[in-house]
């Protein structure tokens, strides 16, 4: 016996079979987002991270310290970037960054000086190159006794020595960037006395006294005397350099026309401002590689002013009489005070 199945029986049944087939193709379709995509295609643009997008470069600042680091840190991956770049393309940058910081060096730290005389000899020779700490100057030091400085000229004291200039641009930039020594009209010498110093020339034993104490001069020219000078210079002097100045010499005094020779133009002194840096390094030749240190004349005991004849007692004086004063004030304080209070109070 056939059993017929009915209209509705067989709809249902077309339905559920077409209800199967789009749940697989749906299952198809999920899987096939789950798989990676071809080599060619592109991720898009929301799956990828932000700080990936551009690599290489630091990351864009949210905040004000940001803002403030972010061009150090531009420059510094810059310099120094995750993937090396071709010696070629590295070349340029390698050569303007070193000359910048030659720049630096010589502006702020340290440049070296050409010796164009011998009024330095025989501690600094005609040739010689000198490195100069700048750094001490711009950190505040003040030059002592002994130490050998180049200064600015002061006023008037190269008149008859014109500055030797580049000879050609190249040389020329070499020399403001630091890489040659530079000769642009500074002197160097040797600083004998500071601010507040009493500097005479000389004593029964032809010795330069600096408030009183005799300096041994034993760095002098071979040949030379502490009053030797140049023709039209008058050795003697009789000085107190002035706050904020200084009085220099050269070692080699027959022919150094240092503060001696402007003692009637402008008393000879070199202010301090003036200064461009300490002498501490000889570079060239490699025969004089040295050091320029200063000498054990100017470590004497009593050689500052305050152990000069008489500092002594008037620097006590200066510091006994304003002890003395709150001595007597506190005296006259309590005898007050007894004679307000009341008898058998």
């Amino acid at each position: 016996m056939s059993v017929e199945k009915s209209d509705g029986e067989s709809g249902s049944i077309a339905s559920q079979a077409l209800s199967g087939s789009a749940l697989e193709e749906s299952e198809q379709v999920e899987m096939a987002a789950q798989q990676p995509g071809e080599p060619g295609e592109q991720s898009p643009p929301a799956t990828r991270p932000e700080a990936e997008s551009e690599p290489g470069r630091p990351g864009r600042p949210t905040s004000a310290l940001g803002w403030v680091v972010f061009p150090f840190a531009t420059v510094w991956r810059f310099l120094f970037p995750k993937k090396p770049r071709p010696f070629i393309v590295e070349l340029p940058f390698l050569i303007v960054f070193a000359l910048f910081l030659a720049f630096l060096i010589k502006t702020f730290l340290v440049q070296a000086f050409f010796i164009p005389s011998g009024s330095m000899q025989n501690t600094l020779a005609i040739g010689d190159r000198v490195l100069v700490n700048r750094a001490a100057v711009w950190l505040g030091d003040t030059p002592s006794r002994g130490e050998v400085v180049v200064f600015q000229d002061p006023g008037g004291w190269l008149a008859d020595q014109p500055t030797s200039a580049p000879s050609n641009w190249f040389t020329g930039a070499l020399t403001f960037i630091g890489v040659l020594p530079q000769d642009n009209g500074d002197l160097i010498k040797r600083v004998i006395g500071v601010g507040g110093d009493h500097v005479i020339c000389c004593n029964t034993q032809d010795q330069i006294t600096v408030n009183g104490v005799p300096l041994n001069e034993t760095y002098l020219y071979p040949g030379d005397k502490a009053d030797s000078a140049p023709l039209g210079v008058t050795p003697e002097f009789d000085i107190t350099v002035p706050q904020g100045d200084l009085w220099v010499m050269g070692d080699h005094r027959s022919v150094s026309e240092d503060s001696r020779a402007h003692v009637l133009t402008d008393g000879g002194f070199v202010p301090v401002s003036d200064v461009v840096g300490r002498a501490d390094l000889i570079i060239w030749p490699t025969s004089q590689w040295g050091t320029l240190p200063i000498p054990s004349t100017f470590k004497q005991v009593g050689l500052s002013a305050l152990g000069a004849p008489g500092g002594t007692p008037v620097a006590a004086l200066a510091v006994a009489l304003p002890v003395t004063g709150l001595r007597r004030r506190r005296k006259l304080r309590k005898l007050a005070r007894r004679t307000k209070t009341p008898a058998g109070a």
